[in-house]
């Protein structure tokens, strides 16, 4: 996709418009993307961001009883919501015939969201819930945010998107409503359609729907950088609900816009060490023994591309005990030393060529399967939109990777990611944690949706 079969539109109030027409199909992808994450929350009150998700979810004064959701879905349409650490975004999928409801839904929530007492009550009771559900009766809930609180010394980037809970109870009416006014504004919102619409007819909706909604001042999200990591971090988390024991790998992604060949080179490397039937920490000559489960990813959900600030390529593997004395595996060693041992000959030896174009043929196929469901389409581009104004980086990503990542640049990756510049975190069954005094550090963390 070129950058002019996108149509770019921007209201008076400030909103921020995309347009990516599909004549064939017969549904439509909508995602409104606020720049507002779990990075942008005021100081001792983390969890705001994701409890407004929860908030915004239950549509504006002009819904009809029951919300926003259950018209959606009896126009044959399904959605839902989620917050990063840069942005929240709200998509949904319908059929075409829906395009003018689901803008007028969106237009009611973007000037006056539900907010009450009651909705503060119940939507934070949801997400108290959520975070037992997640956390604490979850094997390796602590994953994957105990990395970046590792990995990083601002405290905008070590937060978990739940929050703590007594910055939860601490929420009011008054602070809720400051935050929708700093943030919520249309000039900080970006609306994207995609599929079988027409985009004059759409354009004209739009203006009709959000041209009304007065503009107010934007509050600029936080600018915290983050100085490279000097020595491993290590640390060790006592799970009661893991049967085995596991270990957790992060390290500092390049800059996805200064660094952008470097970044891509990441993608690819995270490929061949962990995805796929042939991976090399999978199949390879280095495999570790006694892995159960192993997943290798960039960025903190797993999604590239998915934040402006410091992210991470992780590693996560569930093995088996081979336990000392002191009841747990030393570190997790087995792994982390077949992890080593492969970065160390793929910086040294460029990765085999074959093994490279099946790799990154594989992820670029799975990055086009994704765009052909309109609402994972219109959340990428407006993502990308948003964070790094390159839409067109979404659909032009897959070839990328495929065409123009080589194996000097993954040799170059491989050798970036030293064990002085990493995290390295243990997950112990209860049953089997010994601590040592002043060796270790527990840690908790959440997921979100």
């Amino acid at each position: 996709m070129t950058r002019n079969q996108l149509r770019r539109l921007v209201l008076d109030n400030g909103l921020r418009v995309l347009l990516a027409p599909n004549p064939t199909g017969a549904s439509i992808g909508v995602a409104v993307h606020y720049g507002v994450g779990f990075r942008t929350e005021p100081g001792g009150h983390t969890g705001l961001a994701h409890l407004f998700e929860h908030l915004m979810v239950q549509g504006g004064h002009a819904a009809p009883p029951g919300g926003y959701l259950p018209q959606v879905q009896r126009a044959g349409g399904l959605a839902d919501a989620k917050t990063r650490q840069d942005l929240t975004v709200y998509y949904a999928a319908a059929p075409a015939s829906a395009l003018e409801m689901l803008l007028g839904l969106e237009a009611d929530r973007m000037r006056s969201p539900r907010i009450s007492p009651r909705n503060l009550r119940t939507q934070t009771a949801v997400i108290d819930e959520e975070i037992r559900l997640m956390m604490r009766n979850r094997p390796y809930g602590a994953f994957p945010w105990v990395l970046p609180r590792a990995l990083n010394s601002r405290a905008e980037n070590a937060r978990d998107g739940y929050g703590e809970s007594v910055d939860l109870a601490g929420l009011d009416i008054p602070l809720c409503e400051r935050f929708f006014h700093d943030h919520y504004s249309p000039g900080n919102a970006l609306v994207t359609l995609t599929g079988a619409f027409d985009p004059d007819e759409a354009q004209r909706l739009v203006r009709r729907y959000f041209a009304p909604l007065p503009g107010r001042p934007v509050v600029a999200a936080p600018d915290a950088p983050e100085p490279e990591p000097r020595a491993e971090a290590r640390l060790s988390v006592t799970d009661p609900h893991a049967g085995l024991p596991a270990v957790a790998v992060g390290y500092r992604m390049p800059d996805p816009v200064t660094e952008r060949a470097d970044y891509l080179a990441h993608l690819v490397l995270a490929a061949l060490l962990g995805q796929g039937r042939h991976a090399l920490l999978r199949r390879g000559p280095a495999a570790p023994a006694g892995v159960t489960s192993l997943s290798v990813g960039c960025g903190l959900f797993g999604l590239p591309l998915d934040t402006a600030g410091p992210d991470l390529l992780t590693l996560f593997a569930v093995h088996g005990s081979g336990v000392g004395d002191d009841g747990a595996d030393a570190d997790g060693g087995r792994v982390t030393d077949a992890l080593d041992t492969v970065l160390t000959t793929l910086a040294e030896n460029e990765v085999d060529p074959g093994l490279l174009r099946a790799t990154t043929a594989r992820w670029a196929s799975g990055a086009l399967r994704e765009l052909g469901d309109p609402s994972t389409r219109a959340q990428l581009l407006g993502s990308r939109e948003m964070l790094f104004g390159e839409a067109e980086l979404t659909e032009r990503l897959p070839e990328l990777v495929r065409d123009q990542v080589t194996g000097e640049q993954v040799s170059r990756a491989a050798a970036r990611l030293r064990a002085s510049h990493r995290a390295v975190v243990r997950f112990v069954p209860r049953t089997a944690a010994t601590v040592t005094a002043g060796a270790t550090a527990t840690a908790q963390g959440k997921a979100v949706a």
